[in-house]
């Protein structure tokens, strides 16, 4: 074998299947990807790599599949340009006009024919397939064309009708996209807003059950729209796995298309003042004790939580359908609607937490699908219908937990909008799932198992970031004509009026880590990024809901070119807002549609940072030496000397603040007011505000990196959000915010 020849096969084969040989890295720099570190993600995709032969054989396939397809499986056209649609026929099938069935997304038909004397056509070029010859064309459909999801199937003779079902006719899944996302008009004409960002089970109540609920989430809203907030931000909701609430990373969630059903406020659930059971089980001395712990623990401890709200909505549900379904209420018909709407998907995810919580019941390794024997791996196999006849009752107690969680959410972005706000809550969209959860199980073809997402190695990270989240394999997607992306999609821009897209980037191409090894031997693997904006332009114009992308890190310049002109927001992150000066970007420098916040997530509080207790912490871990912190500390010095001339600049700095003393630049209630205001000053419309930072937190929420080193993703707040609002500091601090973000218009 030519060794020569081998390595071109394989560059070539991974140009067919999306994977990037070159990129330019975090500081700008280019950087050739070696063969050897395809190799894997090419194989993680399903493909040969043994022999020349079976090389040259696949490479053949993908253009053979494109030349041999009539119409393609699926069209993104986008409102704004040509409708350019590319078509292949035979010489022999060539005629002066095409005619083309459209049937609507709402059931009418269409007749299109394009005529290639009138240009509505041109061919582009030929190929010899076996004794055919086929041309390509490019076919111009008309631009009237209503959006939506249609179905478009070539006429082949002369009184030949399509075939409405799509039986023997080739069919192309058409989807016509705005121009544009959804805005709202204020925010059009440059009114700029604030509000903060919340991770929900960190709230505190009186009345909660050790973690944030959907009630908490309501009354915050409110308290927040009384001081003049306009949008609260969420932490990802997905379903996590209720029998196994060990499992908390809203970022590794069990499925992206539903909700985690411990966020439900069990005393507003409906059948909660009339479950006698529900009453007798929290009467009981032990349940309150146990109630009790966990609504004065500093962390949520969410097996005690997940052990009080299930034992008590497994008794609501007994009611519900003692006394809702029995008598075929109007509640009942409410929730056959639910189950309706939500179909096959929602079955599915009820099915797996009935599956995952026998088998954890069993064997408390049992994490996951692949620990199940092998029939029941497979959704559809006759073991599993077997299994699923037999807990039928448990399947649609799952799924009223959906339900449940779903209807108390929508009150919430009620409240939210007969507040006021102009645009109430945004959601989260998580980069990936977690490979043992139920969107895997329910359609495991379309994940590459053996990889994960992650990210190239940079400053910070010298040897890349491995999430451990199996990616969606790009030509799975695609021959689904994009149903599990838009089905997605859908499910988060419900009851809420913005979406956050994490890890934007992914719409174009995420990097990819082979599974068990470090993320410096993985590649970039490209995705459909037109396709799959067309289809968030037009769920979000639907929803009428906002969208904006976390684009931090190595942004790729089609991203940055494709995702303002469809008024898609970005998300900057004020701490990381230094220049190559000895300043911070100048308020009036930042981009008007981005959402703009000084800290998230995953960076420490301002009170954290400032102190450099993450510094701290990281050399405790042992990531960092001693004299990796120091030099890090020196290295945060100079920023935060940086952003102190920053605010002198805007006239914001402390008084007695100096940043040429160091004895002067302790952190303070002012500063991080101070701070604030930097940012509300921006040219950004929005402007979300921490409420960890407004409490003088001084841990982090969750330590990227890290698993059991550190409690992630359970620390809590240490007030309730409307006693805190109702602080005279907090006032005085959110009327100035409210002065500042009216004083003028954004610049967009």
């Amino acid at each position: 074998m030519d060794v020569k020849t081998d390595i071109q096969r394989i560059e070539r084969l991974a140009e067919c299947y999306g994977l990037s040989g070159e990129y330019n890295d975090w500081a700008g720099n280019p950087v050739k990807v070696p063969v050897e570190k395809m190799i894997p993600m090419l194989k993680a995709m399903g493909l040969k790599l043994d022999s020349d032969k079976l090389l040259d054989e696949q490479i053949e396939q993908v253009e053979k599949r494109r030349w041999a397809s009539v119409l393609p499986a699926v069209a993104v056209l986008h409102k704004g340009r040509h409708f350019e649609l590319e078509v292949h026929l035979p010489v022999s099938k060539l005629k002066s006009t095409i005619k083309l069935h459209l049937t609507l997304e709402n059931g009418k038909d269409r007749l299109l024919e394009l005529s290639g004397k009138e240009g509505q056509y041109q061919e582009l070029t030929r190929k010899k397939l076996g004794r055919t010859t086929v041309v390509r064309l490019n076919a111009f459909l008309p631009d009237d064309l209503p959006e939506g999801y249609h179905r478009l199937q070539l006429l082949a003779g002369k009184n030949k009708k399509s075939d409405k079902r799509g039986k023997g006719v080739e069919t192309c899944f058409l989807i016509i996209a705005p121009e544009t996302c959804y805005e709202p008009q204020a925010l059009a004409d440059g009114q700029k807003i604030w509000g903060s960002a919340i991770q929900l089970y960190t709230l505190r109540s009186a009345r909660n059950w050790g973690m944030g609920d959907f009630t908490d989430l309501k009354e915050a809203v409110k308290a927040l729209a009384a001081k003049g907030a306009n949008i609260v931000g969420l932490n990802p909701i997905h379903a996590l796995y209720p029998a196994g609430p060990q499992h908390c990373s809203p970022y590794s969630p069990s499925s992206r298309n539903f909700l985690n059903p411990l966020y439900i406020d069990i005393e507003a659930v409906a059948e909660f003042e009339c479950s006698d059971k529900a009453r007798q089980l929290m009467d009981n001395p032990e349940f309150q004790r146990k109630l009790a712990e966990a609504r004065f623990a500093s962390y949520v401890d969410y097996p005690k939580v997940a052990e009080l709200k299930m034992a008590v909505l497994e008794s609501l549900y007994e009611t519900f359908v003692s006394r809702e379904v029995s008598a075929k209420t109007c509640r009942s018909r409410q929730f056959k609607q639910f189950c309706k709407a939500r179909g096959e998907s929602l079955e599915r995810q009820a099915r797996y937490d009935v599956l995952f919580e026998y088998h954890l019941k069993q064997d408390v390794e049992a994490w996951g699908w692949h620990h199940w024997p092998a029939a029941l791996q497979n959704p559809y196999s006759k073991e599993t219908t077997a299994f699923i006849r037999a807990h039928k009752e448990r399947v649609r107690f799952y799924t009223w937990l959906q339900w449940v969680a779903d209807c108390q959410l929508e009150d919430a972005q009620q409240a939210a909008e007969q507040a006021g706000m102009l645009v109430g809550l945004y959601r989260d969209l998580a980069v990936g799932v977690d490979r043992g959860g139920a969107d895997v199980w329910s359609d495991r073809n379309l994940y590459c198992l053996d990889a994960s997402v992650g990210a190239p190695p940079d400053g910070a990270a010298p040897r890349g970031q491995n999430w451990g989240l199996p990616p969606f394999n790009p030509q799975a997607l695609a021959d689904s004509a994009y149903q599990p992306f838009i089905e997605m999609v859908r499910a988060n821009m419900d009851h809420c009026g913005a979406l956050r897209i994490d890890h934007v980037m992914g719409l174009f191409r995420l990097w990819w880590c082979p599974n068990g090894m470090t993320a410096d031997h993985g590649c970039y693997v490209r995705y459909p990024l037109q396709d799959l904006l067309g289809i968030i332009k037009l769920e979000s114009q639907r929803h009428q809901s906002l969208v904006f992308g976390e684009d931090l890190g190595t942004v790729p310049e089609e991203i940055s070119e494709s995702l303002p002109p469809a008024k898609f927001y970005s998300n900057t992150v004020g701490l990381f807002e230094k220049s190559a000066s000895d300043r911070f970007t100048a308020p009036a420098d930042y981009p008007g549609r981005t959402l703009a916040c000084l800290s998230n997530h995953d960076i420490p509080t301002l009170n954290g940072w400032w102190n450099c207790l993450d510094l701290d912490l990281w050399r405790e871990l042992g990531t960092y030496d001693e004299a990796r912190c120091e030099r890090e500390k020196n290295e945060r010095h100079v920023t935060k000397v940086a952003l102190l001339k920053t605010l002198a600049d805007i006239g914001e700095l402390p008084p007695g603040m100096d940043p040429e003393r160091m004895e002067t630049m302790a952190f303070s209630r002012e500063l991080e007011e101070r701070l604030h205001y930097y940012l509300v000053r921006s040219n950004a419309l929005i402007t979300v505000i921490q409420l960890e930072d407004c409490l003088m937190l001084d841990t982090p929420v969750n330590v990227p990196g890290t698993c059991d080193e550190y409690p992630n993703w359970r620390r809590r707040l240490t007030g309730d959000i409307s006693e805190l609002v109702q602080q005279g500091y907090m006032e005085r601090f959110l009327e100035d915010v409210n002065i500042i973000r009216n004083a003028e218009r954004s610049v967009v």
